[in-house]
């Protein structure tokens, strides 16, 4: 979307843990709490309208084995989720209520948008999108530039929750994968060699291989060519600095491969709409963590940021105002935004708690 339109405001209702949620957004915004406070429930609102956006809703849904799973502990007691996300110039809102079934169905799902955002008078309109008892959304399928509604859904198909947390023998980074794939970098860095290959001529790829030689000094450059056995697959290689035999992904340390995969994405030519990071603290050492703030920091003044942690060190990186506290009481989440003092304490008592979990 043009103009950098960005996410101004998230409002929830009754999705999972969180009973209810309106929190204004930043262009840096980390959630930090422990395991299960519900930082990864507000993760999962952008997973959740990124599939509404794909018409996949129902097979979501059974995926998450029902309905029950995603409402507010379940149908007896929360008659439906309320989604409302507000960006600069638009607002979509959506409304799913649980089917006889264990499915979801929409109740309501409306765009509000200003005519012309040089209107003096910014009247405000509003659309109906998908019908009520429809299975599936309303917004178009394919995204586009002409109408508000494309333009949202343009917007939203950039919702994509990174993650690279596999990084077993058999993780996706470490496969062969297409050398064609090269539009977006996955959430889960499947493609990681054939993007790398994609931007290898520009500033940012010497960045990317510049900032990955401050955490791990051994490594020399990318080795970004296709299989000599198909030509169509290509494979994540490297070469040592000082040595002219290559070593492929395997041979990074975890969490050397996870940093590598932090970079491309944070340092990329052309950034999502919102990078959206699930724990990108695991694995790294506190000296990886700290360039990762700066790059999540710097990204932040092209994109916006939402990242969860449960890592004091990682949060300590960024200011009190960037930070969202999550908390789980009586078994629901509650996200806060604290003054600085606040946050302070809040802090030093986290660390506390997380050395006294760790010692026990």
């Amino acid at each position: 979307m043009t103009d950098r339109e960005r996410l101004d405001r998230l409002q929830v209702a009754g999705f999972k843990s969180i009973e209810q949620l309106d929190v204004r957004l930043k262009d840096l915004n980390i959630l930090i709490g422990a395991n299960g406070a519900g930082k990864s429930n507000f993760i999962g609102v952008f997973r959740f309208v990124h599939e509404i956006l794909r018409k996949n809703l129902q097979f979501y849904v059974s995926q998450q084995l029902g309905a029950d799973k995603l409402v507010f502990f379940g149908r007896k007691r929360t008659d439906a989720i309320h989604i409302d996300v507000e960006f600069t110039r638009h607002d979509y809102s959506i409304v799913l209520a649980p089917d006889a079934a264990g499915g979801l169905l929409l109740q309501s799902e409306t765009l509000r948008y200003s005519k012309d955002k040089s209107d003096l008078l910014q009247v405000t309109r509003s659309d109906t999108l998908g019908a009520i008892g429809a299975r599936e959304s309303g917004l178009p399928d394919r995204p586009n530039a002409v109408t508000p509604a494309g333009q949202v859904a343009a917007y939203l198909s950039d919702w994509k929750v990174y993650h690279f947390h596999d990084t077993s023998e058999s993780a996706k980074v470490k496969q062969p994968g297409r050398i064609g794939e090269t539009d977006l970098l996955f959430p889960q860095a499947d493609n990681l060699a054939a993007f790398l290959r994609s931007i290898r001529e520009t500033l940012a790829y010497r960045l990317i291989v510049q900032t990955i030689q401050r955490v791990a000094p051994f490594f020399h450059d990318f080795v970004l060519e296709p299989e000599k056995d198909n030509l169509s697959l290509i494979r994540l290689r490297w070469r040592h600095r000082g040595a002219d035999d290559t070593f492929d992904a395997s041979d990074f340390s975890d969490g050397t491969l996870r940093f590598i995969c932090l970079a491309t994405l944070l340092l990329q030519p052309r950034l999502p709409t919102i990078v959206l990071l699930d724990e990108p603290e695991l694995g790294l050492h506190p000296y990886a963590l700290q360039i990762l703030a700066g790059m999540m920091r710097t990204a932040a003044s092209k994109t916006q940021i939402i990242a969860s942690t449960q890592s004091v060190t990682l949060a300590n990186q960024f200011s009190w105002e960037d930070l969202i506290v999550v908390d789980r009481v009586a078994d629901v989440s509650r996200f806060r935004r604290l003054e600085a003092k606040e946050m302070e304490q809040w802090l030093d008592d986290y660390a506390v708690l997380n050395n006294l979990r760790d010692d026990s």
